[in-house]
């Protein structure tokens, strides 16, 4: 009966945790973070890259807001690399968009919308 209760509890735990965590995205928030208690990573080291501007002529730089962490910036470069281009996100908010073919503003902004954030502005 008492083993019942301590499962009980922990999935209702569980339960919780997730429901809030999914609320926090639903309204924009990101990953959740909403620029406090994650520390912005100053220099992101995940991947070193230097991309060749000759191979990728493209480029658009997009504006986002609610970007604040690590996992903000892998959460949008992997919603814009699913578009075929690729992406390179800088904190606080700025990301690099480069392609072999001319850019889509619009499908962009989607790919970022979607994963929770908004493209506040869009420069080519």
């Amino acid at each position: 009966m008492v083993d019942y209760l301590i499962v009980g509890t922990a999935l209702a735990l569980a339960v919780f945790i997730l429901a809030r965590q999914a609320i926090r995205i639903g309204r924009g928030g990101g990953c959740g973070c909403e620029g406090g208690g994650a520390q912005p990573v100053r220099q992101r080291q995940r991947r070193a890259r230097h991309i060749d501007a000759k191979r990728y002529p493209y480029a658009l730089e997009l504006q986002v807001d609610g970007m604040h962490c690590e996992n903000c910036a892998r959460r949008i470069e992997d919603a814009l690399q699913s578009l075929d281009v690729i992406a390179e996100a800088k904190l606080p908010g700025t990301v690099i968009v480069r392609s072999k073919h001319p850019v889509d503003k619009e499908a962009c902004s989607r790919a970022v919308r979607e994963a929770g954030y908004e493209v506040v502005e869009a420069q080519i």
